[in-house]
Formats: structure tokens, sequence, C-alpha cells
């Protein structure tokens, strides 16, 4: 297993057990369904296991250039998407699909429209076990693309059954900024940068959780907006049940949507942060909010450390 990077990442991630515990109960009873619950629990132990894992293709391509790399390894039952029948999918991936069950999301399955795609992120955490200087980081949603997860766009001819029989309408389940995957941890546009700030913030003693304030991607960004008003009174509730477990010092919401919807959630809430967007496309509002001189270009460490500063500043 190759542990020389990210390996403060690991030796911290989901690492208190009362959490988890807590975290899979609200899973199963308020976003997925409790018949979910012993998947939920696979998945964790699945994106513990393989940490430092890629998925084959990946796996292959490093290999090739000469380094070292290993696959990722499923559980039964939290497997990749392999419809049977469909013309297309891509099975080799480290995104898997778990059902909703849950009466208040069923209608995710049951929509008279449907196009694939739906995300959900199980929330993650590092260095959270008897620590209480916590610091919880809300993105906006889910984001997924719906390439693989619909055969058709509209019922085949010469094949039999239904349309939803040719989308995919389980949840497709990842993590906010896919720090649960090494692939994605390694590109320095999103998921790298938030596990160099989840590093910085660990080296300053801080306990870290990472959520979505949106629980469900649907589709595109307008069905996510627009489920998303719908579900309002529900996402805060969730949002608030979090809040509870974690018992964060500050709650920061990265991005200026996922700012607005937090808002919307939990109100005047003192503890609530606005930093931008870490991605780099959103590297003019960074450079505004930080007072950076846009003539100069910002390494990556560099741009993480003010983050990093700018947050523990607001919690001292």
């Amino acid at each position: 297993m190759q542990t020389t990077h990210y390996s403060k990442l690991y030796s911290k991630f989901l690492d208190d057990k009362d959490i988890a515990c807590r975290i899979y109960d609200m899973l199963a009873n308020d976003i997925l369904g409790k018949e979910q619950l012993e998947k939920i629990k696979l998945r964790y132990d699945d994106m513990y296991r393989n940490f430092f894992n890629y998925s084959k293709e990946e796996a292959g391509k490093l290999i090739k250039s000469g380094r070292e790399a290993c696959v990722w390894e499923f559980s039964k039952g939290v497997e990749p998407f392999t419809p049977k029948g469909w013309n297309r999918y891509y099975e080799d991936t480290i995104t898997v699909p778990i059902p909703i069950t849950h009466p208040d999301f069923k209608d995710l399955t049951t929509r008279t429209e449907k196009r694939g795609a739906i995300g959900l992120d199980l929330p993650t955490w590092f260095n959270m076990k008897n620590n209480d200087k916590r610091i919880m980081l809300v993105a906006q949603d889910p984001l997924r693309g719906n390439t693989w997860y619909s055969d058709i766009d509209k019922f085949p001819k010469g094949k039999t059954g239904y349309k939803e029989d040719y989308i995919c309408i389980d949840a497709l389940v990842a993590s906010p900024f896919g720090l649960h995957g090494k692939s994605w941890r390694d590109k320095k546009n999103g998921g790298g940068r938030m596990a160099l700030l989840v590093e910085k913030l660990i080296e300053h003693g801080y306990g870290v959780y990472l959520t979505d304030c949106r629980k469900y991607f649907v589709y595109d960004h307008k069905e996510s907006a627009d489920y998303s008003k719908e579900k309002k009174n529900i996402y805060k509730a969730i949002l608030q049940k979090e809040i509870g477990i974690v018992n964060p010092q500050r709650i920061v919401a990265v991005g200026n949507e996922a700012y607005v919807y937090c808002h919307e959630l939990i109100g005047n809430d003192a503890r609530l942060l606005h930093v931008p967007h870490i991605s780099g496309l959103a590297a003019k509002k960074q450079k505004n909010f930080f007072e950076l001189d846009e003539n100069r270009k910002t390494t990556i460490e560099e741009l993480v450390e003010r983050y990093a500063e700018y947050i523990i500043s607001e919690v001292k």
C-alpha cells in the first residue's frame, strides 16, 4: 500500500467511531432509508480500506508509467453500476449506486422525467477523535455527470420493459470533494486542494468534517436547485442534526452558493463562515477575497495556506 503521500490524512480518516455510528444512522434514517444501513457501513469500510487505491483503468495507466498503484476492491453489494441489457455503461469507477428507499426522497426514483445521475456524498471526517477543536466544511451539492447512467434518451425500439429500466434511479455515492479517492486527491483542481487544506488544518490541531448542504444532486444544476427548494425544510433538519453530532466551532461554507443555501438552512448562526470555492475555476474570486496580487501567479500551496490562515483566524 502506498502511504508516502497523504499518510497524515489516512491516519486520521474516519477516526471517531462514535461519530461514525451516529452518521451511519443519520444517513439511513434521514437520507437513504433504513434498509440501506448495511450498504452504508460497507461503503464506509470500502472507502477506508481503499484510501490509496485507484480504479482498474487508472491503476493500469500508472503501472505502465512505472508507478506503484493498487486497484480498488469492492465489497459485495456496493459495486459499480453494471446494468443488464444496457448498451453502454462505465463499470470501472469507484463511485457506486445505493438504492433510495427513504420516504422523503423516494420521489427521486418515481419521477415522470428520468434522466439518470442522482448524486449523494457520504460525509467524511478527519482527526475528530478526542478533539473538541472542530471545523465543518460544507460544499454545495454532490455533482454528477449523466453520461454513463442513462442508456437512452428515448425509449429504445425493439426493447421491452419500461423506460426506467434504462435509467439509473439509485444514488451514485461518493464523498465531498472525492477525498475518499486517490485519483480525486491527485487532481490539483478541487479534490487535491481540499485534501491539502484538510492536512493543513490537521497540522494546527483541528478536526475536520466535510458534508454537503444540498444532499442530493438531481440530473443537472437547475433540477438540483429546484429540488433543493422543494426539500428545504428536510435539508435544514438534516444539516442541523449533523451540526449537533459534530458540534463544530466553525461552519465553513465553501463557495457563494453553498453559503447562501447554508444561511437559508441555519439562519444567523454565528459560526457560519464563507470562503470562495477552492477549485481552480474560482481563481479570480480567490484573489479578490484574499487580496492576492492579480499579476503574480499564486501556487496551490500558497493558496491553501491562505485558506487555512483565514479559517483558523476566524475560529480563534
